[in-house]
């Protein structure tokens, strides 16, 4: 009884925990990978998606917004006056700011766009995007779109908007 209950515990340390620790060490090789190559790309900007929507307001195809007077004066603009509140508006840590496309459709009448990458040149942004298909702007014949972003770091001096 002794031997099938040791033989037992010596399968589980080692047939499994065996594999376990080669899995990790295999993870962790992958990460380290990963890293050195994004530090190849240290130009291109992290950045997230705040909000989506599509409305006829009064915008430049691009507006930078580093205050919450100016993020509240926006919303205040964007804001549906069917409902009685708002969206959330966003706030700002220090070092961020929020960047407004609103860029003009060239190949769907009807579409939205999708920003593939945002890369720093010099103190310009460089924002590649491609426009998509969007069923509900379709259905509802809405023709502009705005997009929201939030971005980490220096606020730039110009922003170009290149449709890839």
């Amino acid at each position: 009884m002794k031997r099938v209950f040791l033989l037992i515990f010596l399968l589980f340390l080692f047939g499994f925990g065996g594999g376990s620790a080669c899995t990790n060490l295999s993870a962790t090789k992958n990460v380290v990978e990963t890293e050195s190559v994004m530090s190849k790309n240290n130009n291109e900007i992290k950045f997230s998606e705040v909000r989506r929507l599509n409305k006829n307001i009064p915008l430049k195809e691009y507006t930078i917004l580093q205050s919450f007077e100016e993020t509240l004066k926006l919303y205040s603009l964007m804001q549906d006056k069917r409902f009685s509140r708002s969206e959330p508006i966003p706030t700002l840590s220090e070092n961020e700011f929020l960047l407004v496309l609103k860029p003009t459709l060239k190949t769907q009448q009807y579409g939205d766009i999708e920003i593939e990458k945002i890369e720093e040149e010099k103190s310009v942004l460089n924002v590649y995007y491609k426009e998509i298909n969007n069923e509900e702007y379709l259905l509802n014949k809405e023709k502009n779109p705005i997009l929201i972003l939030k971005i980490e770091g220096k606020a730039p001096s110009g922003v170009k908007l290149i449709t890839s």
